[in-house]
């Protein structure tokens, strides 16, 4: 019974069943907790990008050498000062500017192998693709033109994002400042957030120049524009933003101080690319039209063209600035393509969503969008889930159960690519020559093999030189070159270094026994589908 109050006595009523009690409908969580269904398509998304890029095989170069440095320093408890791991660079100066990375990677594989190193890394990739997206999402209140960006930075970045390798954390903290630059509204968290991540920045990567050049383009922007307007001067001194943007840029300089090396490693990163080294390497080349990235840069900016064309979205000076002083940094080394494709593909997907609402004459929607907690709901179990398909997801469900040997396992069954010398190491090297019995002499290996070799194989073995190829005195890379290409002087180049093992690849040196079996003075000691080593008949 249900009473009714009335002017006169209160009057007892029947509850009408068939009637629903709207209090039991609402939502009573609060509405932080609230996310809209729009924000749960985009967490499937970035949940799917997770999976996949966590089962993608880990790289064979690279990684393994990172994880090399991360274990030199943590057990020599101190950053070399000069190279450690490669003989015949012994004294070279080295100022290693990943060192927090390489030292937070190898605590990583120390407790979860190699699906801690899918993990992050697929972690790494998410994080710097749905920055993108959802700054898209909240510009341009349209998902459609969001998957946009996504899809075209995952495009152009594709062969970069390939290679585990530091540069992936320099990109989740540009993603993220360009994020929070182009947001609608100035948090003041910022004043102590961005100098703080700098100062992380400049210890895990040398991109931490790019993130000060992003800064920089926002104040130089700024600045341009208003002067456009008004013409006057003094009016860029009563600028809040051109203000803010300044001072940002000058404490995330002040930030990057707080390195082991000081300005020396600023120095360093600006003179890094100028090694004649890396000229011999494909990835530091000049973007080509040839290349797989060159052709999605160009595709991207023939879009860019078109748009700016007809887009009714007023054109900055900063991403005029972005665009083309990044745009003329790929065409330099097409390494630098990997800080261009986000913005590239932010500008295109606002000044496409521009032209798309100008075509359909549409009004940016007025009400407020829905919210609710069931989405909050779904979207933590669509990245619970994604995270328990993952590799590290198994490895925790194994150890939570008590099942430590089968979480071990799991580690290290994490695919690797078909060039990583895994079986080379497991069932000749270390069986061979591990121990206190290495090879006698230096071994040559190809430059690709010697990151993994380096990490996995024995910790004795003298090997020619790993992916640190700016750390290789000149003459050493010209006689690395000439052998590798079996060049005239091959075999005497292999003596005068007194190398007495030859570790090849057979995918991209397939030619190498013919040469090996013309001489006469090898042995073919060991052969699988990746490498074949050779051992010199009579030690030198």
């Amino acid at each position: 019974m249900e009473t009714v109050v009335t002017d006169s006595e209160p009057v007892q009523t029947e509850h009408d069943p068939s009637v629903a009690d709207v209090t039991l409908l609402e939502d009573k969580f609060p509405e932080w907790f609230q996310l809209r269904a729009s924000t749960t398509g985009f967490v499937f998304v970035l949940s799917l990008t997770f999976v996949f890029f966590n089962l993608l095989p880990l790289s064979h170069t690279d990684l393994w050498g990172h994880l090399s440095y991360g274990r030199q320093i943590v057990s020599e408890r101190a950053i070399p000062q000069t190279e450690p791991l490669m003989p015949l660079s012994e004294g070279v100066p080295f100022i290693d500017g990943a060192w927090l990375t390489q030292v937070l990677g190898y605590g990583a594989w120390t407790v979860g192998g190699r699906a801690a190193m899918a993990f992050l890394f697929a972690l790494s990739v998410t994080l710097s693709s749905g920055f993108i997206m959802m700054r898209v999402r909240q510009k341009t209140g349209s998902g459609l033109f969001a998957l946009l960006a996504f899809g075209l930075l995952l495009w152009v970045d594709w062969k970069q994002l390939m290679i585990v390798r530091p540069q992936v954390a320099g990109l989740v903290m540009f993603c993220g400042l360009f994020s929070f630059l182009t947001s609608k509204k100035w948090h003041g968290s910022l004043w102590v957030g961005v100098p703080v991540l700098f100062a992380l920045w400049a210890n895990m990567h040398g991109s931490f120049m790019v993130g000060l050049g992003l800064l920089g383009a926002f104040t130089i922007g700024r600045a341009v524009d208003l002067l456009r307007r008004t013409g006057k001067v003094k009016m860029l001194l009563r600028d809040r933003w051109v203000f803010r943007y300044l001072l940002l840029t000058e404490l995330a300089a002040v930030a990057t101080l707080v390195n082991p090396y000081g300005l020396a490693l600023h120095a360093e990163v600006l003179s890094f690319g100028q090694n004649a080294n890396l000229a011999d390497i494909i990835e530091w080349k000049p973007l080509s039209i040839r290349m797989f990235q060159g052709q999605a840069a160009a595709a991207v900016a023939l879009m860019l063209i078109v748009f700016y064309r007809f887009s009714p979205r007023r054109v900055s000076t900063t991403e005029l600035i972005l665009l083309a002083g990044l745009g003329v940094g790929a065409l330099w080394t097409s390494r630098m393509i990997l800080w261009w494709a986000p913005v590239a593909a932010y500008f295109v997907a606002l000044h496409g969503h521009s032209i798309y609402r100008r075509w359909r004459q549409a009004e940016p929607a007025t009400e407020p969008p829905r919210t609710a907690s069931l989405w909050t709901v779904v979207s933590l179990g669509i990245a619970f889930l994604a995270f328990e398909i993952s590799h590290m997801g198994n490895v925790t469900v194994d150890l939570a159960t008590g099942k430590t040997e089968k979480a071990r396992d799991r580690m290290n069954k994490v695919a690797v690519s078909d060039m990583t010398p895994v079986l080379v190491v497991d069932k000749y090297l270390n069986k061979v020559y591990g121990g206190k019995n290495p090879p006698t002499g230096l071994v040559f290996n190809t430059y690709e093999m010697g990151d993994y070799l380096t990490f996995a194989g024995p910790r004795n073995m003298k090997l020619f030189l790993n992916s640190h190829a700016h750390l290789v005195p000149t003459d050493v890379w010209k006689a690395y070159m000439g052998i590798s290409e079996f060049g005239r002087d091959w075999e005497s180049e292999l003596a005068r270094y007194g190398v007495n093992m030859v570790i090849m690849d057979n995918i991209t040196r397939k030619s190498s026994q013919t040469f090996f079996y013309e001489s006469g003075k090898w042995n073919l000691d060991y052969q699988d589908a990746t490498v074949t080593v050779y051992v010199r008949k009579i030690p030198i």
